[in-house]
């Protein structure tokens, strides 16, 4: 090479056919972050990762029999840390079904069918968790109790305390944890010997104090852990007072109306306060995983489709100001219910799952909020009660459905 000989100049190693697709995938990675900014959380709430989650599902607590402020008290919680449904039902008035319907996210008509891989509890087992059941009438732990890495029967109010506290115990130092507490002792009806009202009334009251010191026991041994936590209150039914004594087993809202609150204990990332939309057991189940980030956007998109339960994450953190459920899809003994914010379908059920619009009753919860007067027995039941039948049928006709029927006391 000679001194008069030109210096080529330096290639920068990129053709700018490179430089706009590089440009290009920077600008879709920006547009991502901004859409997952604008879409997650704008609140900038996050619940900590992998918190403990307390479940207590207890039978036997109308919505109507317990404040805010005293089922705060009971969780050892104030009011104002509490994400609160005041229209929140029980799936069913069976409190093993509604059960089977919070940890499969669905709505449980088979009692003998096992919760699906996707459901809470094999979930979060798959993330790590250890999770634990306390049952106290031994039904739901033989129907599901291999689920869970550890299951009791506590048969007995006073046992469930104790139990308690040994499968919290039992949890591997340092690894997250579920615990589901099912109290049903308390759901049995009150007027099997009577129908006056003022002992109908004072046996109530007694059963619910019962009912509240088992539930703060479960609370207090299950707070004795470092780690943030999550703690669930959902009623599994309410208490049968008479109120409909010729139709005792239908799903009527007494029976249905639970209390249902959240709250986070050594941690701050839940939003609180009052959400009005109709919600219901099923919705337990995805709204946890959510609140987890364990569900994919393919999962999500299937609430309220291919299962019942719908996550309660996106209207609790306000991303979405639409109601949860326009319609609810309820069971009772012998009878299914579709409800809405004023309608209330109730039909009766024949084998297997089988309604009919002829025998159904509607009731208008605006103007009948105790549901005594049924419409449409003679004039049929009109748009509305034939959109809710149509609807209700509809569920009720899906495979996973058909195995049995509430009919001459099948489970």
């Amino acid at each position: 090479m000679t001194d008069s000989q030109p210096i080529a100049p330096v290639a920068d190693g990129w053709s700018r056919g490179e430089k706009l697709c590089i440009a290009a995938l920077l600008l879709v990675v920006v547009a991502l972050v901004w859409l997952r900014v604008d879409t997650r959380r704008p609140d900038s709430a996050r619940i900590p990762a992998s918190p403990d989650i307390v479940i207590i599902h207890p039978a036997g607590l109308r919505a109507d029999a317990v404040s805010l402020t005293s089922a705060a008290a009971d969780l050892g919680l104030t009011e104002d840390e509490l994400l609160y449904w005041p229209n929140a039902f029980s799936q069913s008035s069976d409190e093993l079904r509604s059960a089977l319907s919070l940890l499969s996210g669905d709505l449980a008509l088979n009692l003998d069918h096992q919760p699906g891989p996707a459901s809470l509890v094999p979930r979060l087992a798959e993330s790590g968790y250890f999770t634990a059941l306390v049952d106290d009438s031994g039904l739901l732990e033989q129907r599901v109790g291999s689920i869970f890495s550890v299951a009791e029967s506590a048969i007995g109010s006073g046992a469930l305390a104790a139990a308690t506290e040994r499968l919290w115990s039992s949890r591997p130092a340092g690894k997250p944890a579920l615990l589901m507490a099912h109290i049903s002792f308390a759901g049995g009806p009150l007027h099997d010997d009577t129908t006056e009202a003022t002992e109908l009334r004072s046996r109530y009251l007694e059963r619910v104090a019962e009912l509240r010191g088992v539930i703060a026991q479960v609370s207090q041994v299950s707070s004795r852990s470092s780690r943030p936590q999550l703690v669930v209150l959902l009623g599994a039914s309410g208490l049968e007072l008479g109120e409909h004594p010729d139709a005792t087993e239908a799903p009527f809202d007494t029976h249905l109306r639970v209390p249902f609150v959240v709250g986070l204990r050594g941690a701050s990332g839940l939003p609180v306060g009052s959400q009005p939309s109709l919600v219901q057991s099923a919705d337990l189940s995805p709204t946890l995983l959510d609140f987890l980030d364990l569900r994919s956007r393919a999962e999500q998109s299937q609430d309220g489709t291919i299962s019942l339960g719908r996550s309660l994450e996106p209207s609790s953190h306000s991303w979405s100001s639409g109601p949860v459920h326009e319609v609810l899809y309820l069971v009772g003994a012998r009878h299914v219910a579709a409800r809405s914010m004023e309608w209330k379908l109730i039909s009766p059920v024949t084998r297997p799952w089988q309604i009919s619009a002829q025998t159904s009753r509607m009731y208008s919860l605006a103007e009948d909020p105790g549901e005594h007067e049924a419409l449409g027995q003679e004039s049929g039941l009109g748009p509305m009660g034939s959109m809710m039948f149509t609807g209700l049928q509809a569920w009720l006709n899906r495979p996973v459905a058909v195995a049995q029927s509430p009919v001459g006391g099948a489970q």
